[in-house]
């Protein structure tokens, strides 16, 4: 077993959250110390919990694209620091944790870093299930920065 960490290519579920915003300064930090590749997965729900599997309106998908693209602008100095340019992925999603899985799967990622939200109530319910939906089903480290 090599115990050297390889960490080449890193995922940063990003939605321009507090929580999302904490993980992508931390895979920042990791990429610029071993030259990673850092791809931001953003997976836009294309059905709603609350509606029941009504299926997103192409105008709500770009509405929500843009929204997160205007995010990334804030922090494109700290992007710009890296050696290898930031991957952004968007992606219509039914259950971000599941796209997450597959995206990671599918492009042979190493890490993935996502950062720890509080929530409260029922969020805070479906939160944890996503945290622990990437905990069991992820086949790569997982890093939860709080």
């Amino acid at each position: 077993m090599n115990d050297e960490f390889n960490f080449e290519s890193i995922l940063v579920p990003y939605n321009a959250t507090p929580g999302a915003e904490r993980g992508l300064k931390a895979a920042i930090e990791l990429a610029k110390r071993i030259d990673g590749q850092i791809t931001l997965l953003t997976c836009i729900e294309n059905q709603s919990i609350l509606s029941f599997f009504k299926k997103m309106k192409n105008e709500k998908f770009d509405q929500q694209k843009k929204i997160i693209e205007s995010e990334l602008k804030k922090i494109e100095s700290k992007i710009k620091e890296l050696k290898k340019p930031v991957k952004h992925i968007v992606m219509k999603s039914s259950f971000a944790p599941s796209t997450i899985v597959d995206y990671v799967e599918k492009n042979n990622i190493d890490l993935v870093i996502i950062g720890q939200t509080k929530l409260i109530g029922t969020e805070g319910k479906y939160h944890e299930s996503m945290s622990n939906y990437l905990l069991n089903d992820l086949k790569c480290p997982l890093l939860i920065v709080k």
